[in-house]
């Protein structure tokens, strides 16, 4: 937040545009100008990144994906504008009501077909077929922050769980790399079949301004990559929160507009064992230690949230697959032992 009347200021002497009321859309600042809502995001990619996210956006709605956010440029015709002192974004959320009935699962779905074949000539937004790669570059990034902490005289609480848990979590990405190459089969994926995903999906993960408006989609979080990335992260969520009504309502909507084959659950498998969350806030903490003391106990408090959940996690993944892979998914995929949380 900025200097009180200065986000406002900012917005019209940018825009143009006069701010009638302020919003939190999540982690991002929005606002309404008369019926209109707007909704600003960091600029945190290149043009070229954005160009093309804006390009499937428009493929997007082209298609009949309905309620997807648009880019508004400022008086000058820029599309990146500091506002409170940050480079940022400005989005429009779509004015009609959405009345296309589409639950998440079957907007997905659609999104997913839609999008096949899109491939972008920018490294960073491809992500299909190279998973493998990417999870053993952060597993050994995390192997370092462990080496590091070892050695450390004085160590933190957060250190001690570290240390203590690192070597659980990683046999686990051990796992599902291992799983990613027999079972999913990475290497085999015929080319240009990926499709639009997200970077991180989830339910909500979509912006409402309010009832009338649902399931609005910001381009910025668009990636290119296998739909089993969606999927994946969806239950992610789903199995961490033990929410398993949405879990069956989100994959019975989906299979609606799309077909789940082996490959598919198989990869959605690997997803899913990987332990990203573990992974994200270790990498959060270490790269960002000494920056924050409040962080830093917020982070504690996730740490010991995430081993509590662990066992139940991972009673979900394995009966999620036991379900969907019979054949793939026994025992010997998931009998590594789990009783490591004090």
């Amino acid at each position: 937040m900025g200097v009180p009347g200065m986000f406002e200021k900012n917005i019209y002497d940018q825009y143009g545009l006069y701010c009638d009321e302020k919003y939190q859309f999540g982690q991002y600042e929005g606002f309404r100008s008369g019926s209109r809502f707007y909704v600003l995001m960091p600029s945190l990619r290149r043009h070229d990144h954005l160009w093309v996210q804006l390009e499937w956006a428009e493929r997007l709605k082209g298609r009949g994906v309905p309620q997807i956010a648009e880019l508004v440029t400022d008086t000058a015709g820029n599309m990146v504008t500091r506002v409170d002192g940050v480079q940022q974004l400005l989005f429009q959320l779509p004015e009609e009501e959405d009345r296309s009935g589409l639950s998440e699962g079957e907007a997905l779905a659609m999104m997913h077909e839609f999008g096949d074949g899109w491939v972008p000539e920018v490294n960073d937004l491809h992500l299909y077929g190279r998973w493998l790669s990417f999870w053993e570059t952060r597993m050994e990034q995390l192997e370092a922050f462990h080496h590091t902490i070892d050695q450390r005289l004085q160590k933190t609480a957060f250190d001690q769980q570290f240390l203590y848990t690192f070597p659980y979590y990683l046999g686990r990405a051990e796992t599902a790399m291992q799983w990613l190459v027999e079972e999913g089969k990475e290497h085999t994926l015929p080319p240009f079949h990926g499709t639009v995903n997200h970077t991180r999906f989830k339910p909500g993960a979509w912006m409402a301004a309010d009832e009338n408006r649902t399931q609005v989609k910001l381009p910025l979080s668009f990636v290119y990559d296998h739909p089993a990335r969606d999927v994946g992260e969806c239950l992610r969520y789903c199995y961490e929160q033990d929410d398993l009504a949405f879990e069956t309502e989100f994959l019975e909507a989906y299979a609606r507009g799309q077909t789940f084959q082996p490959q598919m659950w198989a990869l959605v498998g690997a997803r899913l064992i990987f332990p990203l969350t573990y992974v994200e806030l270790m990498e959060e903490h270490y790269l960002n230690e000494g920056t924050n003391e409040d962080r830093t106990k917020t982070d504690e408090v996730q740490f010991e949230q995430l081993l509590e959940r662990e066992e139940r996690y991972m009673q979900r993944v394995s009966q999620c697959l036991r379900d969907t892979l019979p054949r793939s998914a026994e025992g010997h995929w998931f009998m590594r032992d789990r009783s490591f949380v004090q």
